[in-house]
């Protein structure tokens, strides 16, 4: 609290009178300058998270991730902040002055800067630690700056499609592989995905948009309506192979040789920009091929187990991390505000009902983080033999992790706008309702809930010969006990007896129910008994 003086002059018949008057005003000065110092590295939970994740190398990452971290949430946090007020927010430019179509994207400079900049870093060059990319993009999530952390994503996706094939790589492959790992020039090269279509959303097989053969390369005729990071450089875009029943994948560069300079696409024009819920600084389109060169890479009758089991699955994987990254900042903001603010003479956390949900909110963050990095390390340790049992076992964890990790970001972001009262409505006062709003849209991305659900359901009955539920969920719960594992064995094996994928009747409607709350049960269990050893450390300095 502050005070304030004013001087009046006040006129009487007796004269002019200075009068002084003593006016409490109220700041938020003391908050915002703790939660300005906070950084981001500075968690002792995150840096056992951390350790463990690096096992003998922290000491060799952490003076790496330090410059980094300070420049997250310092100067980019400011800029993130700036990039999603609506009159920054993308737009595009159909055409020049002399009526040639151009279809520029219009961005801050700021963004473009900045975007720049973090990828200058090179994040996917052979010279960065192992890991330490995937560390340092944990990070920048913090700062919910999707237009910047969805094309990252996205060129994770396809540099691994490349390295998968790297051996058959067509020295166009090659050169655009050295683009966004190395650089050429100075200049990183960027990535986007396109797989969804109007007529079939997640539902890859159904993709219409055709790829016509054409000497070493195809042609792309036809739509796809959802495209994030549009700017990029480069995409991974499915396509059927003309007069077959073959989805295959395709890198398609957005420009040719020469023609970016010249705003000259590559024989494909953007339609309109999405008009999001959040991500709103990341440019989404529709866009019309008409016959963009494209490169096929792998078998054209793999695309879709390509498109899902290497490219939608990173993705996969760094919502988690944004999962965990947006609920991390938020409980450490929501515990400095709660410390700070005081109503009805006491400080917000010294009530129960705030510090029960304060409390959730932290515990809700180490268990996504801390869950995020184990998966992730059990993922890279499975990619040299993906047929084993641990390696099945992975996959269904990424599955729950995609579903249940958002779902709860969602949830308790939610709750953390109600700990900043009135305040958490208020765009600019913190970060919490952007990335409410975004974490809504990482519920979508890669799959909605709905339909990743139906995944499990079918993975398990493919595989429950080769690998029994008692045996999947065993590997999962490691630290429960037999009996335990049985009481969820028996659940499930119950609704393995419904068929939830059949066409809804009042049964696969009550079981679908008990499918979702049975494997939010299990994945709860299995993300406490990943942190058990570090959930008692503190998340603030």
């Amino acid at each position: 609290m502050f005070y304030s003086v004013k001087i009046f002059l006040k006129f009487s018949k007796w004269g002019v009178v200075l009068v002084r008057v003593t006016e409490k005003t109220y700041s938020f000065r003391e908050f915002i300058d703790e939660r300005d110092k906070l950084n981001d590295l500075d968690n002792p939970f995150l840096q056992q998270v951390l350790q463990q994740f690096c096992l003998g190398t922290w000491d060799e990452m952490l003076p790496r991730l330090e410059p980094f971290v300070q420049k997250v949430t310092t100067d980019w946090r400011t800029l993130s902040a700036d990039n999603a007020r609506p009159e920054n927010q993308p737009r595009v430019r159909h055409y020049n002055a002399y009526n040639e179509r151009i279809d520029r994207i219009i961005r801050s400079s700021d963004m473009q800067h900045m975007e720049q900049e973090i990828f200058g870093y090179g994040l996917f060059s052979h010279h960065q630690l192992k890991n330490e990319g995937i560390i340092k993009r944990y990070f920048l999530h913090g700062n919910g700056e999707a237009g910047i952390t969805c094309p990252l994503a996205c060129t994770d996706g396809l540099v691994s499609l490349i390295e998968h094939f790297m051996d058959d790589a067509s020295a166009e492959i090659q050169n655009i592989y050295q683009h966004v790992t190395a650089g050429i020039g100075g200049d990183f090269g960027i990535g986007a995905q396109y797989m969804s279509e109007i007529q079939g959303g997640s539902n890859i097989p159904a993709n219409i948009l055709t790829a016509q053969p054409e000497g070493d390369h195809y042609r792309l005729f036809g739509n796809k309506f959802f495209c994030s990071a549009v700017h990029a450089d480069y995409s991974v875009v499915t396509a059927r192979i003309e007069h077959t029943d073959d989805v295959a994948v395709f890198i398609v560069p957005t420009w040719l040789q020469g023609d970016k300079v010249k705003e000259k696409r590559n024989h494909h024009v953007i339609n309109r920009l999405k008009w999001k819920i959040g991500t709103a600084e990341l440019p989404s389109a529709e866009i019309d091929y008409q016959g963009a060169i494209a490169y096929r890479i792998g078998p054209q009758n793999r695309g879709v187990a390509l498109a899902v089991g290497i490219v939608l699955t990173r993705s996969r994987l760094d919502i988690g991390f944004a999962s965990g990254a947006f609920l991390m900042r938020v409980a450490r903001e929501a515990k400095l505000y709660a410390r700070f603010r005081t109503v009805f003479d006491r400080q917000i956390d010294e009530f129960p009902m705030a510090a029960a949900q304060l409390e959730d909110l932290e515990q809700a963050a180490k268990r996504i983080v801390g869950t995020a990095f184990f998966i992730y390390t059990a993922f890279n340790r499975t990619q040299e033999n993906p047929h084993t049992t641990e390696a099945y076992v992975v996959r269904e964890l990424i599955l729950l992790q995609k579903i249940f990790a958002s779902k709860e970001a969602v949830d308790k972001l939610r709750l953390a706008i109600s700990i900043f009262g009135g305040h958490g409505a208020i765009e600019d006062f913190s970060a919490v309702p952007r990335l409410f709003r975004d974490s809504l849209v990482n519920e979508l991305w890669e799959g909605p809930r709905n339909v990743l659900l139906a995944q499990i359901y079918r993975d398990i009955m493919k595989m429950r010969k080769q690998i029994s539920v008692e045996k999947l969920l065993s590997n999962i719960l490691t630290a429960c006990s037999a009996q335990e594992i049985q009481h969820f064995v028996e659940q499930i094996e119950q609704l393995l007896q419904v068929d939830l994928t059949a066409l809804p009747n009042a049964e696969n409607r009550r079981a679908a129910r008990r499918w979702e709350q049975t494997w939010e049960e299990i994945f709860t269990l299995f993300q406490e008994q990943t942190i058990k050893e570090i959930q008692d450390y503190p998340i603030l300095p």
